[in-house]
């Protein structure tokens, strides 16, 4: 596995969008951007961010694999961080160049559908990505806020100290599903993305045992319960050691709040069907860890050695991100 250089006050971020468009959403972008910037980074805005090809793609899959090789090729680009996510991400992993990513290792950072490049870069070039930040959803955040504070001070602390991070804080109460203590490397994202690539060759092959974490939005008990079931019968729970569930939410309409909507969380609601799946299995289980859509993210290096504690609600980074 190949860490990628660690960056500073300065340097220059990359900013990508490899699945959907930034065009709906230009003022989060705009907003993210400048927060970036005021964090003392330069930024390279790569081509996709102007691009919108059929209403749901940020370019054709070819220029969107382009941008990506483009970004890691530059010099001057120290690290990479995703617009946002999407759905179709999967599409342009046959453009990429892993010869060039895996002789140039960078920070790249995202989550939700950015989940399928991690994986990717993890099983083809032998990346270690970062499923944490990305500019719409978590640099736009108001950077007074106690969520972007909260999510800027821990990315900042894993790309820029080459050292383990240690115990990651909680934003929020984490539940305790199964008790019991795990050691492994930390290995996941969002569920559907983990699915979408099983029997390709873009999804890694694990010789060790791993501490699975992974998300999704809300969705009806059945959907996460197919879903479950298939990485199960994969031999995935078979290497897993430990389990993190992140934040199970959407938004959804709501005449009655002040904005028109609020945040679903159904993560209790699976909580039935994850032990029911999981009850041959003795690794501990720990939900309502903070990563996830509509929620502060803490950082989740793929491929770093981690251990999971239920007593006292612990997950500890054992190994640094960055060299």
């Amino acid at each position: 596995m190949s860490k990628p250089p660690r960056i500073k006050n300065g340097d220059t971020i990359g900013v990508v969008a490899p699945s959907s468009p930034v065009l709906p959403l230009q003022k989060e972008f705009s907003q993210g951007i400048k927060n970036l910037r005021r964090l003392g980074f330069k930024v390279r805005e790569g081509k996709t961010i102007r691009l919108q090809h059929k209403n749901y793609m940020a370019g054709t899959d070819l220029q969107r694999a382009e941008d990506i090789n483009a970004m890691f090729a530059d010099t001057e680009v120290k690290a990479i961080v995703c617009a946002l996510g999407g759905a179709v991400a999967i599409r342009a992993l046959r453009y990429l160049d892993y010869g060039l990513i895996r002789k140039n290792p960078k920070i790249f950072s995202g989550m939700s559908d950015i989940t399928t490049l991690h994986l990717a870069f993890l099983a083809k070039a032998g990346l270690a990505g970062l499923h944490q930040s990305d500019i719409c959803f978590s640099f736009a955040l108001n950077a007074e806020s106690e969520e972007a504070k909260y999510e800027t001070d821990l990315f900042r602390r894993v790309t820029e100290n080459a050292r383990p991070l240690g115990v990651l804080p909680a934003f929020t109460e984490w539940k305790v599903w199964r008790d019991g203590k795990a050691e492994g490397i930390l290995f996941g994202g969002n569920l559907i993305c983990l699915q979408s690539l099983l029997a390709t060759p873009y999804f890694p092959k694990l010789d060790e045992g791993i501490i699975f974490f992974w998300e999704h939005m809300t969705q009806s008990v059945e959907y996460f319960d197919r879903r479950l079931v298939q990485l199960r019968e994969t031999g995935l729970f078979d290497r897993t050691k430990g389990m993190l569930i992140g934040k199970i939410r959407s938004e959804e309409p709501d005449s009655v709040s002040k904005n028109g909507h609020r945040i679903k969380d159904m993560t209790e609601e699976i909580k039935e069907l994850v032990l029911d799946i999981t009850e041959e299995f003795d690794f501990p289980v720990i939900a309502g860890v903070d990563f996830g859509h509509y929620t502060p993210n803490l950082p989740l290096p793929m491929g770093i050695k981690a251990t999971l504690d239920t007593n006292g609600t612990r997950v500890c980074l054992n190994e640094s991100y960055v060299k």
